[in-house]
């Protein structure tokens, strides 16, 4: 009795600190801040523009292209920018992400807990927390998190149904629309390829037992948000043929050339069941260690709400295999229906109580604690030491010396497109047209690569180097100013 009241107190303990240490890793991982990697500029400058020009339906990229996602996610993030009293776009950029991870470590353990009591909960959260994908999403500027909280959504009212063994409402069949109209505000229609194949997996499944098919809401609620996205793309097309080339030609239809020459790189139909197993480990190993178990695999046969999770997951990872352009990030919405598999099959190791099974889980929570943990805190202070936050650091610095007349400088068309958005600045200016602006007079200050400043010293004439940036990303870069001073003179780091 004594051993059966403490437990569940330690237990509390236990998870109240793995909470912690879980919510700590989302939100240091990225740290330092900066946007010069995974297209996060890209993002960034969808709200950016947005704020600055008034495009609020369809934005661009830093270099001037066509943005080519929906812009709710830009929405939220100008949203936020204005409630902060139009500062801090940094936490405005990253806070959806961070919030949806947070929402998604509640909702699985809410889950969780529903399926497996208390240690349900803690597996459910724990298997989303510690792995090497979650961490790192959770506050960058990309739209995946969001977008797996939206589809988990969709697949947690269908969830609901099926354990409740309950019929669909208009309420419940206008929640599932909103969740699916969201995601397809966020990324598209890539939440079908996520649900539509296990949905109709589950009802084969049922067919077959002639059991009633409680997963299924209707039409409806999937072609309503289809409709109204559809809308926006066929505006954009009207607007813009350069809308038409790169969001339905490139980045659309795309994803599924099989041409020599293809749009988007081409990767083996296993490597997302590669990636998946190294990056969700140790809980992908036991979760196929787990299938190996007679009592499991009985459980899945039986148990509707089971079988869901199993046919949601798989169904979007056999569909998103056979997509030829793919990426890691871009299968991270199946993890937390495996998440809640994991946390339910595992209660028979859990009820087994046997030491070798006891010892195997906790093995299981300090391992991939460790791992989690280990590699956050490595790639932070990497981050740190290799001073990835010089660019950001150098167009905080322009941006001080120009605020004045930010219409006198202009920023040279680079591949570093953070750098735009750390001065402040709404576009580039090609080197052709920089150059000529330079030489009619109407620039006085002008941001250039060390590089293209070798290459056009003439034409450029007499200036000062103000600012250097230190040789990061596709720099060093240069802040030069007009006068009659020899162009090189001492520069001022």
């Amino acid at each position: 009795m004594h051993a059966a009241r403490s437990e569940p107190a330690a237990l509390r303990h236990f998870s109240f600190v793995l909470f912690a240490v879980i919510i700590a890793a989302f939100a240091v991982r990225n740290l330092p801040w900066h946007l010069d990697d995974y297209d996060q500029a890209k993002q960034a400058f969808v709200s950016f523009e947005m704020v600055e020009k008034g495009q609020w339906w369809f934005q661009h990229t830093p270099s001037g292209r066509i943005a080519t996602k929906p812009p709710l996610a830009g929405w939220i993030s100008a949203t936020l920018y204005y409630l902060m009293g139009k500062n801090g776009w940094e936490f405005a950029w990253r806070l959806p992400s961070f919030a949806s991870a947070l929402i998604l470590l509640g909702l699985l353990a809410r889950v969780g807990r529903e399926l497996g009591g208390a240690r349900g909960a803690l597996l459910a959260a724990c298997a989303f927390g510690f792995n090497l994908v979650a961490p790192r999403l959770a506050t960058l500027v990309r739209t995946d998190l969001l977008l797996t909280l939206l589809i988990f959504l969709a697949g947690w009212l269908v969830f609901e149904k099926i354990l409740r063994a309950e019929p669909w409402t208009t309420r419940d069949r206008l929640w599932l629309s909103l969740a699916v109209l969201g995601s397809m505000l966020v990324k598209g229609p890539i939440l079908y390829a996520f649900i539509l194949p296990g949905l109709a997996t589950y009802a084969l499944c049922m067919w077959r037992r002639g059991a009633p098919n409680h997963a299924w809401s209707g039409w409806w609620p999937w072609l309503t948000p289809l409709l109204v996205f559809a809308l926006w793309v066929g505006i954009g097309v009207r607007m813009s043929p350069e809308f038409y080339q790169q969001v339905v030609l490139r980045e659309f239809l795309g994803r599924f050339d099989l041409s020599d020459a293809p749009v988007h790189k081409h990767q083996p139909p296993w490597f997302y069941v590669i990636h998946l197993l190294h990056k969700w480990g140790p809980w992908s190993v036991a979760l196929v260690a787990l299938m190996f178990d007679r009592r499991v695999r009985a459980r899945l046969r039986t148990e509707p709400a089971l079988l869901w999770l199993a046919c949601w997951a798989l169904g979007g990872l056999v569909v998103m295999s056979l997509v030829p352009s793919k990426r890691v990030d871009r299968i991270f919405p199946i993890i937390p229906p495996l998440c809640l598999l994991l946390a339910s099959l595992a209660q028979e190791w859990f009820c087994a109580r046997t030491p070798r099974h006891t010892r195997l889980m906790i093995a299981l929570f300090w391992i991939a604690g460790l791992m989690s943990t280990g590699y956050t805190l490595f790639h932070v202070a990497a981050s740190f030491r290799e001073n990835d936050r010089a660019l950001l650091h150098f167009g905080a610095a322009v941006k001080a010396l120009t605020g004045a007349r930010p219409d006198r400088v202009a920023v040279v068309a680079a591949r570093d497109e953070g750098l735009l958005l750390y001065i402040g600045c709404t576009e580039f200016t090609a080197m052709k047209d920089a150059v000529q602006a330079w030489q009619r007079g109407e620039l006085d200050r002008l941001v250039i690569r060390e590089k293209d400043l070798r290459k056009r010293a003439s034409e450029l004439g007499p200036a000062t180097r103000l600012l250097e940036s230190p040789p990061i990303g596709y720099g060093p870069y240069f802040l030069i100013e007009r006068n009659t001073t020899d162009l090189k003179a001492p520069s001022t780091p």
